[in-house]
């Protein structure tokens, strides 16, 4: 018989015996905590009189992060196992939200104030639908890359949202024992929250995974 022959009886057989030892799918439930910012056009107070009564906006726009906040995120996952890693496939309910601060000081004879200014605080939250494929990279740690579709279920504020947001993702996490698993992941929203904002959502969620 032909070299090809053998290794392919060896391949399989080791693929076999590797789904004797872990159930090629399971299933269960997760939960996390995540910081959040965004993507947004940079919001600057304009402290220059002169040039507002000359017809400047207040507010300047250059792209700049949010500000971080933290929120949460639960569901379930269906994992499929082989030898090398894992599919997995999630459904969860995730909450964010963006929250900008402008910091400015005016000039002040007596001495400096700060005034602190909020200027976009929004909430949202979606149903993510999540797939990713996972390596084993050295002993339980594992690499993967994923993406999302999240539709909105709500949002604060005006104007609406758009009803989907679609995310790719690098996933970083650890096998702690046959049952539970930890990890982190950075998401980048690859589509605008608001059409023509430049708006972007950024999370950097920490979640825990139990099989059932």
């Amino acid at each position: 018989m032909s070299n090809k022959f053998f290794f392919s009886l060896f391949f399989f057989s080791s693929l076999f015996i590797t789904a004797q030892k872990k159930p090629m799918f399971t299933y269960g439930t997760q939960v996390g905590i995540q910081l959040n910012s965004a993507i947004l056009p940079d919001i600057k107070i304009n402290t220059s009189i002169n040039s507002v009564l000359n017809g400047e906006d207040v507010i300047k726009g250059k792209p700049q992060f949010a500000n971080l906040t933290f929120n949460y995120r639960f569901g379930g996952f269906v994992k499929y196992n082989h030898g090398f890693g894992f599919g997995l496939f999630e459904v969860n309910y995730t909450t964010t939200k963006i929250k900008k601060e402008v910091t400015f000081t005016p000039i002040n004879p007596f001495g400096d104030i700060t005034f602190f200014t909020t200027t976009l605080e929004r909430s949202y939250s979606y149903l993510d639908i999540v797939v990713s494929y996972n390596m084993y990279i050295f002993d339980s740690s594992f690499l993967g890359l994923g993406v999302s579709i999240s539709p909105l279920l709500s949002y604060t504020g005006n104007p609406e949202p758009n009803k989907k947001d679609y995310r790719l993702f690098i996933n970083f996490g650890y096998q702690l024992n046959k049952k539970i698993f930890i990890s982190t992941r950075a998401e980048l929203g690859v589509n605008e929250v608001y059409n023509n904002s430049y708006i972007h959502h950024l999370m950097i969620p920490i979640i825990l995974s139990y099989s059932f």
